[in-house]
C-alpha cells in the first residue's frame, strides 16, 4: 500500500506569500534572528519548494498553474544574481529594487494560484 502524497500546493502558496510580503519577511526575520533570511528566501523557492520534474509535485498544479511557477521561477532567478549582499538583514533586499521585482512577480503568481 502506498502512502498518500501531501499536497505541494499550500506549500508553494504559503512561499509565496512570504517572498511577496515585506510584513511577513521582516516578521520571519524577527521570529528566525540567528537566521540568514535572505539565503532563506532563496534556498526556499530554489532547493527546498519548487520541483517541477517531480510527477508529484507537478500533479498538485493545473498547467495554468505549472506555467505560472515557471515563468516565476524563471524571472526569480534571472534577477537573484543582481540582489545585493544581505548584510544580515532583509532590509538590505527590501531597499533593492531586484528585491521588489521579485516580490510584486510572487505576488502575481500567487493571484494566478488563487484565482
Amino acid at each position: 500500500m502506498h502512502e498518500p502524497v501531501p499536497d505541494r500546493k499550500p506549500q508553494v502558496i504559503e512561499l509565496l506569500q512570504l517572498l511577496a510580503s515585506e510584513e511577513r519577511q521582516l516578521a520571519y526575520e524577527r521570529d528566525v534572528p540567528h537566521v540568514d533570511i535572505t539565503a532563506e528566501l532563496v534556498c526556499m523557492w530554489f532547493n527546498d519548494t519548487y520541483h517541477p520534474g517531480d510527477k508529484f509535485f507537478a500533479s498538485c498544479f493545473s498547467e495554468g498553474e505549472q506555467a505560472a511557477l515557471a515563468q516565476f521561477h524563471t524571472f526569480y532567478q534571472e534577477r537573484s544574481h543582481r540582489l545585493p549582499e544581505s548584510r544580515g538583514t532583509v532590509h538590505t533586499w527590501l531597499a533593492s529594487p531586484a528585491w521588489r521585482e521579485i516580490m510584486a512577480e510572487a505576488s502575481k503568481t500567487l493571484e494566478k494560484l488563487q484565482a
